[in-house]
Protein backbone atom coordinates (compact mmCIF):
# COMPACT_ATOMS: atom_id res chain seq x y z
CA UNK A 1 0.00 0.00 0.00
CA UNK A 2 1.36 3.06 -1.43
CA UNK A 3 1.75 6.17 1.56
CA UNK A 4 0.15 9.45 1.25
CA UNK A 5 4.14 10.76 0.89
CA UNK A 6 5.04 8.06 -1.89
CA UNK A 7 1.65 9.14 -3.64
CA UNK A 8 2.36 13.01 -3.90
CA UNK A 9 6.20 11.85 -5.06
CA UNK A 10 4.52 9.77 -8.18
CA UNK A 11 2.24 12.14 -8.80
CA UNK A 12 5.38 14.86 -8.95
CA UNK A 13 7.29 12.54 -10.80
CA UNK A 14 4.21 11.87 -13.72
CA UNK A 15 5.10 16.09 -14.35
CA UNK A 16 8.24 15.47 -15.65
CA UNK A 17 7.02 13.01 -17.94
CA UNK A 18 5.45 15.26 -20.13
CA UNK A 19 5.92 14.42 -23.82
CA UNK A 20 7.08 18.10 -24.51
CA UNK A 21 9.57 17.68 -21.57
CA UNK A 22 10.70 14.13 -21.52
CA UNK A 23 13.50 14.42 -24.19
CA UNK A 24 15.00 16.86 -22.78
CA UNK A 25 14.71 15.51 -18.75
CA UNK A 26 16.50 12.02 -20.57
CA UNK A 27 19.55 13.62 -21.78
CA UNK A 28 20.26 16.16 -18.89
CA UNK A 29 23.60 15.58 -17.29
CA UNK A 30 25.43 18.03 -15.19
CA UNK A 31 27.25 21.38 -16.53
CA UNK A 32 30.92 21.14 -16.45
CA UNK A 33 31.43 23.31 -13.89
CA UNK A 34 28.95 21.38 -11.23
CA UNK A 35 30.52 18.23 -12.42
CA UNK A 36 34.26 19.40 -11.24
CA UNK A 37 32.21 21.17 -7.94
CA UNK A 38 30.97 17.55 -7.25
CA UNK A 39 34.10 15.65 -7.70
CA UNK A 40 36.54 18.18 -5.55
CA UNK A 41 33.97 17.63 -3.04
CA UNK A 42 33.80 13.34 -3.30
CA UNK A 43 37.77 14.31 -3.04
CA UNK A 44 37.50 16.06 0.20
CA UNK A 45 35.24 13.65 1.22
CA UNK A 46 37.33 10.78 0.50
CA UNK A 47 40.25 12.84 2.50
CA UNK A 48 37.93 13.19 5.29
CA UNK A 49 38.46 17.13 5.04
CA UNK A 50 35.08 17.70 3.96
CA UNK A 51 33.49 21.48 6.59
CA UNK A 52 30.30 21.49 7.68
CA UNK A 53 29.39 23.46 4.82
CA UNK A 54 30.47 21.43 2.00
CA UNK A 55 28.96 17.88 3.68
CA UNK A 56 25.59 19.91 3.29
CA UNK A 57 26.53 21.11 -0.19
CA UNK A 58 27.02 17.34 -0.87
CA UNK A 59 24.43 16.10 0.32
CA UNK A 60 22.35 18.41 -1.61
CA UNK A 61 23.53 17.30 -4.83
CA UNK A 62 22.93 13.57 -3.33
CA UNK A 63 19.77 14.25 -3.00
CA UNK A 64 19.30 15.90 -6.95
CA UNK A 65 21.07 13.21 -8.63
CA UNK A 66 18.60 10.62 -7.01
CA UNK A 67 15.56 12.69 -7.71
CA UNK A 68 17.09 12.91 -11.49
CA UNK A 69 17.56 8.62 -11.85
CA UNK A 70 13.64 8.91 -10.35
CA UNK A 71 13.05 11.37 -12.88
CA UNK A 72 15.15 9.54 -16.04
CA UNK A 73 13.35 6.49 -14.69
CA UNK A 74 9.86 6.90 -15.29
CA UNK A 75 10.01 8.93 -18.17
CA UNK A 76 12.17 5.97 -19.72
CA UNK A 77 9.46 3.43 -18.68
CA UNK A 78 6.32 5.90 -19.74
CA UNK A 79 8.06 6.61 -23.24
CA UNK A 80 8.59 2.25 -23.57
CA UNK A 81 11.91 2.56 -23.28
CA UNK A 82 12.76 4.89 -25.82
CA UNK A 83 16.42 5.81 -25.93
CA UNK A 84 17.90 8.67 -25.30
CA UNK A 85 18.66 11.12 -29.03
CA UNK A 86 15.36 8.96 -30.34
CA UNK A 87 13.25 10.99 -32.58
Amino acid sequence: MATAESAAYDELLDLFVEPTVARRILAFHPSATMQVRIETLLAKQRDQTLTAEERAELDEFERIEHFVRLVKARVHHKLGGLPVGSS
